[in-house]
C-alpha cells in the first residue's frame, strides 16, 4: 500500500466544501490515482470576494503622559553633550580663574575632548529603564 496525503483546497467562503484530494506516493502502477495542481490547494479567491481594509487613523489628543521615545532627548541618544564652558572648541576661549586656565589651553572643564558626559541620562543616551519613576 502506497502513503497517501489528501489535501483539501483552500476556499474563500464557508458556504460550500469542495471534496478532498489526494495524491498518492510511490509506484505509478495505479491508474485511476487523482493529482494535485498547486493551483487547487493555494487557490485564487475568486474576483467577486470582497475585503475589508482597516485604516488607521490619529486621536484627537494625546493623552498619554508618558514621553513618546525613551531617548534622552538631550543628547539624541548619544550620551555626550558638548561642553558648557569651550561650546565644542576643546580649548579655553579667554583665561580663566585669575589666570591659572590660559587662553588656548585645552579647555578646564572637558579636557580638551569637546564633550561631556550627559547630565540627564548619565550617558546611557535613552531615559527610563530599572530605575524609572514613569507608569508602565
Amino acid at each position: 500500500m502506497d502513503p497517501a496525503l489528501c489535501l483539501t483546497p483552500l476556499s474563500t467562503s464557508f458556504r460550500t466544501t469542495p471534496a478532498p484530494e489526494c495524491l498518492t506516493f510511490g509506484s505509478e502502477r495505479h491508474t485511476n490515482q487523482k493529482h494535485i495542481r498547486t493551483s487547487s490547494v493555494f487557490q485564487v479567491p475568486p474576483p467577486t470576494a470582497k475585503y475589508r481594509f482597516v485604516i488607521a487613523k490619529a486621536a484627537s489628543g494625546n493623552r498619554n503622559t508618558k514621553p513618546n521615545s525613551v531617548i534622552c532627548a538631550d543628547c539624541d541618544g548619544n550620551g555626550a553633550v558638548l561642553c558648557s564652558q569651550c561650546k565644542g572648541s576643546g580649548v579655553n576661549s579667554v583665561d580663566l580663574f585669575s589666570g591659572q586656565f590660559k587662553a588656548g589651553d585645552s579647555c578646564w572643564l572637558c579636557g580638551g575632548r569637546k564633550e561631556m558626559l550627559c547630565g540627564n541620562c548619565n550617558g546611557a543616551g535613552f531615559v527610563g529603564g530599572f530605575l524609572s519613576t514613569y507608569d508602565q
